[in-house]
């Protein structure tokens, strides 16, 4: 059986000695180590979750100012066209206004001219007349050639005017 010796005390003593030996100047500061590099992984697993929120908070930011550029964009946009159609618009009615001012002071023009044709054309009728009542009253019995002079003096007075 088991003999209570100090052969068995030493080496149980020996044994405890050793424990707390190994324990104090190669567990502890295996596990310090440990321990340090644990938190020195939590600190860089802290890091970079903070990095994420940080580039997750700008990339929304950058989401946001782009969504407001494209709004600001569309605005622009809009009243750029509206103002462009205001602008032709505005061409329109002034080109329209312009030809009807061409065209009234033309149908002036047009009338202005016809009545003086007309007026020309009455007043060389008045002279041919005239001059005919003239010549009748000169000589009574040539009213043939005089007649026959009337119509030649209007055959050339209209196709001068023509």
């Amino acid at each position: 059986m088991l003999r209570l010796d100090f052969n068995l005390v030493f080496t149980i003593l020996n044994i405890l000695i050793w424990y707390v030996l190994i324990r104090k100047f190669l567990f502890k500061p295996i596990n310090n180590i440990i321990t340090k590099r644990e938190e020195a992984l939590n600190a860089r697993y802290d890091e970079v979750k903070q990095l994420q929120a940080e580039a997750k908070a700008e990339k929304d930011k950058s989401v946001q100012y782009q969504n407001q550029i494209e709004s600001e964009k569309a605005k622009v946009m809009a009243q750029a066209q509206l103002d462009a159609r205001k602008e032709f618009d505005q061409i329109v009615s002034d080109a329209h206004k312009k030809a009807g001012q061409i065209i009234d002071t033309s149908k002036k023009e047009a009338a202005l001219q016809k009545e003086k044709v007309m007026n020309k054309a009455e007043q060389e009728i008045r002279g041919m007349i005239l001059e005919a009542a003239v010549k009748s009253m000169q000589s009574e019995h040539n009213d043939e050639a005089l007649y026959d002079e009337f119509l030649t003096k209007a055959g050339e007075s209209t196709h001068e005017e023509s």
